[in-house]
Protein backbone atom coordinates (compact mmCIF):
# COMPACT_ATOMS: atom_id res chain seq x y z
CA UNK A 1 0.00 0.00 0.00
CA UNK A 2 1.20 3.60 -0.32
CA UNK A 3 -0.04 6.97 -0.58
CA UNK A 4 0.65 9.90 -3.11
CA UNK A 5 4.19 10.68 -4.56
CA UNK A 6 7.15 8.30 -5.31
CA UNK A 7 8.64 5.28 -3.97
CA UNK A 8 11.68 4.99 -2.35
CA UNK A 9 14.88 3.31 -3.63
CA UNK A 10 14.27 0.17 -1.16
CA UNK A 11 10.62 0.04 -2.01
CA UNK A 12 11.15 -0.26 -5.78
CA UNK A 13 13.80 -2.70 -5.55
CA UNK A 14 11.99 -4.95 -3.02
CA UNK A 15 9.05 -4.94 -5.29
CA UNK A 16 11.00 -5.60 -8.12
CA UNK A 17 12.34 -8.64 -5.81
CA UNK A 18 8.80 -9.81 -4.99
CA UNK A 19 8.11 -9.62 -8.97
CA UNK A 20 10.93 -11.71 -10.10
CA UNK A 21 10.07 -14.88 -7.44
CA UNK A 22 7.15 -15.13 -9.92
CA UNK A 23 4.52 -14.35 -7.59
CA UNK A 24 1.60 -12.22 -8.82
CA UNK A 25 2.73 -8.74 -6.93
CA UNK A 26 -0.36 -6.04 -6.43
CA UNK A 27 0.23 -2.53 -4.86
CA UNK A 28 -2.56 -0.35 -3.14
CA UNK A 29 -2.48 3.60 -3.90
CA UNK A 30 -4.08 5.90 -3.00
CA UNK A 31 -3.29 8.84 -5.58
CA UNK A 32 -0.37 8.63 -8.43
CA UNK A 33 2.58 6.81 -7.91
CA UNK A 34 4.72 7.34 -11.05
CA UNK A 35 7.49 4.65 -10.71
CA UNK A 36 5.69 1.47 -10.14
CA UNK A 37 8.66 -1.24 -11.21
CA UNK A 38 7.15 -3.45 -14.13
CA UNK A 39 5.41 -6.17 -13.53
CA UNK A 40 3.36 -4.86 -10.63
CA UNK A 41 -0.33 -4.24 -10.68
CA UNK A 42 -1.93 -1.22 -9.27
CA UNK A 43 -5.16 -1.37 -7.57
CA UNK A 44 -7.23 1.54 -6.06
CA UNK A 45 -6.73 1.27 -2.21
CA UNK A 46 -10.15 2.56 -1.47
CA UNK A 47 -11.53 -0.99 -2.38
CA UNK A 48 -10.18 -1.79 0.79
CA UNK A 49 -10.33 0.66 3.05
CA UNK A 50 -11.20 4.36 3.06
CA UNK A 51 -8.81 6.47 2.89
CA UNK A 52 -10.88 8.96 5.29
CA UNK A 53 -10.00 6.67 8.29
CA UNK A 54 -6.76 8.39 8.00
CA UNK A 55 -8.40 11.75 9.78
CA UNK A 56 -9.55 9.50 12.82
CA UNK A 57 -5.56 8.31 13.79
CA UNK A 58 -4.08 12.10 14.26
CA UNK A 59 -2.34 12.15 17.25
CA UNK A 60 -3.56 15.06 19.33
CA UNK A 61 -1.12 14.64 22.34
CA UNK A 62 1.97 14.16 20.55
CA UNK A 63 1.83 16.50 17.38
CA UNK A 64 5.68 15.93 16.48
CA UNK A 65 4.25 12.37 15.08
CA UNK A 66 1.50 13.96 12.89
CA UNK A 67 3.25 13.75 9.82
CA UNK A 68 3.94 10.20 9.97
CA UNK A 69 1.64 8.25 12.62
CA UNK A 70 -1.93 8.34 10.59
CA UNK A 71 -0.28 6.92 7.67
CA UNK A 72 1.61 3.82 9.75
CA UNK A 73 -1.70 3.61 11.62
CA UNK A 74 -3.70 3.14 8.60
CA UNK A 75 -1.76 0.70 7.15
CA UNK A 76 -1.86 -1.99 10.16
CA UNK A 77 -6.06 -1.60 9.40
CA UNK A 78 -5.21 -1.92 5.78
CA UNK A 79 -3.53 -5.37 6.20
CA UNK A 80 -5.86 -6.82 8.12
CA UNK A 81 -9.12 -5.35 6.22
CA UNK A 82 -7.41 -6.74 2.81
CA UNK A 83 -7.41 -10.27 4.30
CA UNK A 84 -10.91 -9.52 4.73
CA UNK A 85 -11.53 -9.07 1.47
CA UNK A 86 -9.49 -12.01 0.05
CA UNK A 87 -6.48 -9.69 -1.05
CA UNK A 88 -3.93 -12.60 -0.15
CA UNK A 89 -0.65 -12.28 1.59
CA UNK A 90 0.23 -8.70 3.35
CA UNK A 91 3.86 -7.75 2.39
CA UNK A 92 5.84 -4.75 3.14
CA UNK A 93 6.75 -2.96 0.05
CA UNK A 94 10.53 -2.89 2.09
CA UNK A 95 10.26 -6.74 1.66
CA UNK A 96 13.21 -8.06 -0.32
CA UNK A 97 12.47 -11.58 -1.57
CA UNK A 98 15.16 -14.03 -2.44
CA UNK A 99 11.94 -16.82 -3.02
CA UNK A 100 8.81 -17.92 -4.12
CA UNK A 101 7.04 -19.62 -0.85
CA UNK A 102 3.26 -21.14 -0.76
CA UNK A 103 0.62 -20.89 2.05
CA UNK A 104 -2.49 -22.42 3.14
CA UNK A 105 -5.28 -19.69 2.62
CA UNK A 106 -7.26 -21.60 5.22
CA UNK A 107 -4.53 -21.23 8.12
CA UNK A 108 -3.13 -17.74 9.40
CA UNK A 109 0.32 -16.90 8.04
CA UNK A 110 2.73 -14.58 10.04
CA UNK A 111 6.34 -14.35 11.11
CA UNK A 112 8.05 -14.25 14.77
CA UNK A 113 9.77 -11.38 15.58
CA UNK A 114 13.30 -11.26 17.56
CA UNK A 115 11.44 -10.21 20.58
CA UNK A 116 8.96 -12.59 21.14
CA UNK A 117 6.15 -10.53 19.18
CA UNK A 118 4.46 -11.42 16.09
CA UNK A 119 5.63 -8.88 12.83
CA UNK A 120 3.55 -6.83 10.56
CA UNK A 121 5.53 -6.91 7.40
CA UNK A 122 4.51 -10.45 6.06
CA UNK A 123 0.68 -11.24 6.91
CA UNK A 124 -1.94 -13.42 5.96
CA UNK A 125 -5.24 -14.97 7.70
CA UNK A 126 -7.96 -16.42 6.62
CA UNK A 127 -11.40 -14.05 5.77
CA UNK A 128 -13.31 -15.82 8.42
CA UNK A 129 -10.24 -15.27 10.96
CA UNK A 130 -11.57 -13.95 14.58
CA UNK A 131 -9.14 -11.26 14.63
CA UNK A 132 -10.31 -9.44 11.36
CA UNK A 133 -13.94 -9.34 13.43
CA UNK A 134 -11.91 -7.38 16.14
CA UNK A 135 -11.06 -5.02 13.66
CA UNK A 136 -14.36 -4.74 12.30
CA UNK A 137 -15.96 -3.83 15.58
CA UNK A 138 -13.39 -1.73 16.43
CA UNK A 139 -13.85 0.79 13.29
CA UNK A 140 -16.83 0.78 14.00
CA UNK A 141 -16.86 2.92 17.50
CA UNK A 142 -16.44 6.44 18.03
CA UNK A 143 -13.45 5.82 19.92
CA UNK A 144 -10.99 3.90 18.62
CA UNK A 145 -9.00 2.41 21.81
CA UNK A 146 -8.72 -1.04 21.18
CA UNK A 147 -9.84 -3.53 23.94
CA UNK A 148 -6.58 -5.27 23.46
CA UNK A 149 -4.38 -2.53 25.16
CA UNK A 150 -2.58 -3.83 28.43
CA UNK A 151 -3.91 -1.56 31.11
CA UNK A 152 -0.95 0.68 31.46
CA UNK A 153 -2.23 2.08 28.51
CA UNK A 154 -6.06 1.35 27.92
CA UNK A 155 -6.81 2.89 31.22
CA UNK A 156 -3.67 4.68 33.05
CA UNK A 157 -2.22 6.59 30.29
CA UNK A 158 -5.88 8.46 29.48
CA UNK A 159 -6.24 8.89 33.36
CA UNK A 160 -3.16 10.85 33.30
CA UNK A 161 -3.60 12.89 30.54
CA UNK A 162 -7.18 14.03 31.77
CA UNK A 163 -6.12 14.50 35.45
CA UNK A 164 -3.21 16.70 33.62
CA UNK A 165 -6.28 18.70 31.15
CA UNK A 166 -3.60 17.29 28.23
CA UNK A 167 -5.96 16.52 24.47
CA UNK A 168 -5.37 13.07 24.08
CA UNK A 169 -6.61 11.18 20.75
CA UNK A 170 -6.19 7.38 20.80
CA UNK A 171 -3.17 7.46 18.01
CA UNK A 172 -1.62 8.78 20.86
CA UNK A 173 -1.35 5.43 23.64
CA UNK A 174 1.35 3.92 20.82
CA UNK A 175 2.84 3.13 17.73
CA UNK A 176 2.27 -0.39 17.13
CA UNK A 177 -1.33 -0.58 19.09
CA UNK A 178 -2.75 -1.76 15.88
CA UNK A 179 -0.08 -3.79 14.42
CA UNK A 180 2.71 -5.70 15.82
CA UNK A 181 1.28 -5.28 19.14
CA UNK A 182 -2.15 -5.92 17.64
CA UNK A 183 -0.94 -9.07 15.95
CA UNK A 184 0.86 -10.59 19.16
CA UNK A 185 -2.13 -9.95 21.58
CA UNK A 186 -5.20 -10.98 19.43
CA UNK A 187 -3.07 -14.40 17.91
CA UNK A 188 -2.57 -15.10 21.52
CA UNK A 189 -6.35 -14.05 22.35
CA UNK A 190 -7.39 -16.78 19.76
CA UNK A 191 -4.98 -19.27 19.99
CA UNK A 192 -3.05 -18.43 17.09
CA UNK A 193 0.47 -17.37 18.33
CA UNK A 194 1.75 -20.59 17.85
CA UNK A 195 1.31 -20.61 14.39
CA UNK A 196 3.85 -18.29 13.50
CA UNK A 197 6.78 -18.96 11.13
CA UNK A 198 10.34 -19.29 12.80
CA UNK A 199 11.84 -15.93 12.73
CA UNK A 200 14.80 -16.59 10.27
CA UNK A 201 12.07 -16.82 6.92
CA UNK A 202 11.72 -13.00 7.17
CA UNK A 203 13.24 -11.41 10.16
CA UNK A 204 16.95 -13.45 10.25
CA UNK A 205 18.57 -9.97 10.20
CA UNK A 206 16.55 -7.92 12.90
CA UNK A 207 16.92 -4.97 15.15
CA UNK A 208 20.67 -3.62 15.08
CA UNK A 209 21.84 -6.55 12.69
CA UNK A 210 19.51 -5.11 10.24
CA UNK A 211 22.43 -2.67 9.13
CA UNK A 212 24.42 -6.21 7.63
CA UNK A 213 22.51 -5.94 4.42
CA UNK A 214 24.80 -3.11 3.64
CA UNK A 215 27.84 -4.57 5.26
CA UNK A 216 30.23 -6.71 3.12
CA UNK A 217 29.34 -9.73 4.89
CA UNK A 218 28.42 -13.68 3.99
CA UNK A 219 25.05 -13.18 2.63
CA UNK A 220 24.68 -15.99 -0.14
CA UNK A 221 22.77 -18.25 2.28
CA UNK A 222 19.84 -16.31 1.56
CA UNK A 223 19.35 -17.88 -1.73
CA UNK A 224 20.30 -20.92 -1.27
CA UNK A 225 18.92 -22.37 1.96
CA UNK A 226 15.22 -22.53 1.43
CA UNK A 227 14.79 -21.97 5.06
CA UNK A 228 15.22 -18.39 4.14
CA UNK A 229 12.14 -16.88 2.23
CA UNK A 230 12.72 -12.73 2.43
CA UNK A 231 14.22 -10.18 4.60
CA UNK A 232 12.97 -7.04 5.87
CA UNK A 233 15.00 -4.16 5.41
CA UNK A 234 14.26 -2.46 8.58
CA UNK A 235 16.93 0.47 8.80
CA UNK A 236 16.47 2.20 5.75
CA UNK A 237 19.64 4.64 5.87
CA UNK A 238 21.59 6.35 3.69
CA UNK A 239 23.87 2.81 3.28
CA UNK A 240 20.43 2.11 0.83
CA UNK A 241 21.99 4.36 -1.81
CA UNK A 242 25.63 3.44 -1.44
CA UNK A 243 26.29 0.04 0.15
CA UNK A 244 29.67 -1.51 0.56
CA UNK A 245 30.40 -3.20 -2.26
CA UNK A 246 29.56 -7.18 -2.37
CA UNK A 247 27.14 -6.65 0.38
CA UNK A 248 23.42 -8.14 -0.29
CA UNK A 249 22.04 -4.53 -0.84
CA UNK A 250 24.37 -4.22 -3.25
CA UNK A 251 23.36 -7.23 -4.66
CA UNK A 252 20.12 -6.32 -4.94
CA UNK A 253 20.56 -2.89 -6.61
CA UNK A 254 22.74 -5.12 -9.24
CA UNK A 255 19.87 -7.32 -9.94
CA UNK A 256 16.63 -4.98 -9.72
CA UNK A 257 17.72 -1.32 -10.02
Amino acid sequence: MWFDGPLRLVDRICLSSMVATGMPVTLYTYGDVPNVPAGVTLRDGDEVLDRSLVARLVPVAKKHQVSWLPTVQFSDFFRVFLQKSGGGLWLDTDVLMFKPFAYDPDQVYFVREANGGIGASVFYLPPDSPIIGEYERLITQDDLTPNWLEFKRRVLRPMVYRLTRTAFSPSDLGITMYGNEAFRRLARRHNLFDHAQPQHTFYHWSDAQNEDVFKQVPWTFFYSDPAYLGLHIHKKTEAAQNPAAGSLWHDALQRYA
